[in-house]
């Protein structure tokens, strides 16, 4: 019984993470498979042209680093997912208040024609895969990340002080 709860959470934990990646490489290539509009929904916003220009890039980019991330070095992946989610969440926020004016971009295209509400909640949630995430990988593999604490360090190095 115990091990089959165990290989739930893993298969739960693998699930979550290819929803993770699929996100960002879907973002990806969406932002760079059509250019021309992301550079002109980035136009579109709020901020000055020239910081469009280097969010037209770098969105994609991050969202790539995100992927190799999320495949070798999973924590770190997971940390750039969520600081991705929230600022987008933030920049829904600011679009759904009306803060400033302007046009939103459509999201990557993943939904198109939905509102600011559905993309809030769908950000929210991933958000939350990705924070417990992070809050199973603490509790299962703990601190293991520094690489003082590693297994590897204290088989090699402690034996050699």
């Amino acid at each position: 019984m115990k091990t089959t709860m165990k290989n739930i959470r893993e298969i739960i934990v693998n699930i979550s993470r290819i929803l993770l990646i699929s996100l960002w490489a879907y973002t990806a290539a969406m932002k760079l498979g059509n250019m021309e509009r992301n550079l002109d929904s980035m136009h579109k916003q709020f901020f000055p042209t020239y910081i469009g220009d280097i969010l037209a890039y770098l969105i994609p980019v991050m969202a790539l680093v995100t992927v190799a991330f999320l495949l070798y070095r999973t924590t770190t992946g997971l940390w750039f997912s969520i600081a991705l989610l929230a600022s987008f969440s933030v920049f829904i926020i600011i679009a759904f208040a009306d803060i400033f004016p302007g046009q939103t971009c459509a999201c990557a295209g993943i939904f198109p024609r939905l509102g600011y509400v559905f993309h809030l909640g769908f950000n929210i949630i991933m958000l939350g895969i990705a924070l417990g995430l992070i809050l199973y990988n603490k509790q299962t593999r703990g601190e293991a990340e520094n690489r003082y604490q590693s297994r590897p360090y204290k088989l090699f190095y402690k034996q050699h002080d």
